[in-house]
């Protein structure tokens, strides 16, 4: 049993209801427990408490009803998650879930009397780790950033960070994407968006290289698990040339006796413009070796069916911030729809980036989107929140103790030893 310290408070009216409650989250590993019999009571625990985490909502209460109290909790700063759990019907859970968000809170899900205790453990999963980095990110001068990219700039300063993958029907964990972010001096955790493109070619060769490097150990760590996790790993056009670097991974699986299969590298629509034929080559070769080739797009790079079909790529990745423009929504999610049932066709698999929130997840189902990846299912995760979060996703899936690997246990990476394909390294 794993002990979660999530500190969670039950709302709802029926004295039998809220003690059923609180004994099925002790069931859970969940034991941070309080309860309300209304929204009034409610906001008085949270002035008290001080903060919390997870609020589970009924919708209808004496005094001061789900629907009041969700408004109330809009005005708060930091307000906790939530998570509907009600015997009204599901349209009404719906439109309560839809007017949470509105009012700008997080919302977990929804969940039917009498609770199903599987279905409430991987909806509290939701929750957004508090040790994920922040976003938005601080914007910084570009002069500042050239600055400190010249001066201050140092590749143990690069933290890679681990975002679960998952099937949006069933919630269970698929894969696992990495991310690299820069512990700046002054401004903190920026990610590799904000400062990746003003790099030189080494410094950007090196940092992907480091993060190929945490991709291909986790991947090895990983086998031993009940079910496999595909390791997605960015990767920047300065790797599409690099001919070493395709013969170091495949020496590293081969002495790992890892599948290819288990690893997916990922490319922006952006660079495709300007591949060359030996990019092009390169990435033929990837999947004659059984890698996945994953092609992110955004809706100013949208594929066409023809660029589908002949492109050497077998996973799509969309963003569900597209879903929601600040115009025209209408006709970006109409171009999203296309995609996605073109690469189905292909059979070609798609995952959506940064779904924030239940009714993305919802859309993209209904749009025939299966995979995704974003905060509304977990946040991203150093390495031994990461190890921890997915050792319980293990016990809650497979019902074993049987202990998941650690990310400390993976084999060491290290290049073929030659000096020609030693990645460069700098202070």
């Amino acid at each position: 049993m794993i002990h979660l310290q999530r500190s969670i408070l039950i709302l709802d009216d029926h004295p039998a209801q809220r003690l059923a409650t609180v004994l099925l989250l002790g069931t859970l590993g969940y034991h941070n427990t309080y309860v309300a019999a209304n929204g009034a009571a409610a906001l008085d625990q949270l002035d008290q408490l001080g903060t919390i985490d997870i609020v589970l909502c009924d919708i209808r209460m004496s005094q001061m009803d789900g629907i009041a109290f969700l408004r109330q909790l809009a005005h708060r700063q930091l307000p906790p998650s939530i998570l509907i759990c009600s015997a009204a019907d599901e349209s009404l859970r719906r439109s309560l879930i839809f007017l949470a968000s509105q009012l700008g809170l997080h919302v977990l899900g929804d969940v039917q009397k009498p609770i199903p205790a599987n279905f409430l453990h991987q909806l509290l999963q939701r929750h957004v780790s508090k040790s994920a980095p922040n976003d938005p990110m601080p914007s910084m001068p570009p002069a500042e950033l050239d600055l400190h990219l010249r001066d201050a700039f140092s590749l143990g300063d690069c933290i890679t960070y681990y975002q679960p993958q998952y099937a949006l029907q069933t919630l269970h964990a698929t894969g696992v994407q990495l991310q690299c972010f820069w512990q700046h001096p002054t401004h903190g955790l920026l990610p590799s968006a904000a400062w990746m493109p003003q790099m030189t070619a080494q410094q950007r060769y090196a940092v992907s290289w480091h993060i190929a490097e945490q991709g291909l150990q986790l991947a090895c760590a990983l086998v031993q698990r009940p079910r496999p996790l595909n390791v997605s790993i960015p990767l920047h056009d300065i790797h599409l040339q690099s001919a070493w670097q395709l013969e170091a991974i495949q020496d590293y699986v081969e002495r790992h006796r890892l599948s290819p299969t288990a690893l997916s590298l990922e490319l922006d629509a952006t660079h495709f413009s300007q591949l060359s034929p030996a990019a092009i080559e390169n990435l033929i070769r990837l999947r004659l070796k059984g890698c996945h080739l994953t092609m992110r797009i955004d809706a100013l790079n949208v594929p066409s069916p023809r660029q589908l079909y002949e492109l050497p790529f077998n996973h799509l990745m969309l963003d569900a911030h597209h879903l929601w423009p600040a115009e025209n929504p209408s006709a970006y999610r109409a171009d999203m729809a296309g995609v996605i049932t073109a690469a189905a066709a292909l059979g070609i698999r798609v995952i959506t980036n940064n779904i924030d929130s239940w009714q993305q997840n919802q859309l993209l189902l209904h749009m025939g989107c299966p995979f995704g990846v974003g905060q509304w299912y977990a946040s991203p995760m150093e390495e031994h929140t990461f190890s921890q979060w997915l050792h319980g996703a293990d016990l809650q899936r497979f019902g074993t103790n049987r202990q998941s690997p650690t990310l400390r246990q993976r084999p060491s990476f290290s290049c073929p030893n030659t000096v020609d394909r030693q990645a460069p390294r700098f202070n």
